[in-house]
């Protein structure tokens, strides 16, 4: 005899938020540009190298976003 919770279930898969994101300050290093962000995770400021999808050291993943807005 079948179970009702044997057959496939509505709303058991999570549903991504919307991708975290953050708009950091240009930091002119000896030698390089780095971009200092607030974490919008762990509200830490964070040191990257690059625009676009980075990892924290806390672990966060978001988006550096630049000033200007992105191109099409």
């Amino acid at each position: 005899m079948p179970h009702a919770s044997d057959g496939p279930q509505q709303g058991l898969f999570p549903v991504d938020p919307a991708p975290l994101s953050a708009r950091p300050l240009v930091l002119i290093t000896r030698g390089r540009v780095e971009y200092l962000a607030h974490c919008p995770n762990c509200r830490d400021w964070h040191r990257h190298v690059h625009l676009g999808n980075v990892t924290g050291p806390c672990g966060t993943e978001y988006e550096l976003q630049s000033k200007r807005g992105r191109a099409a």
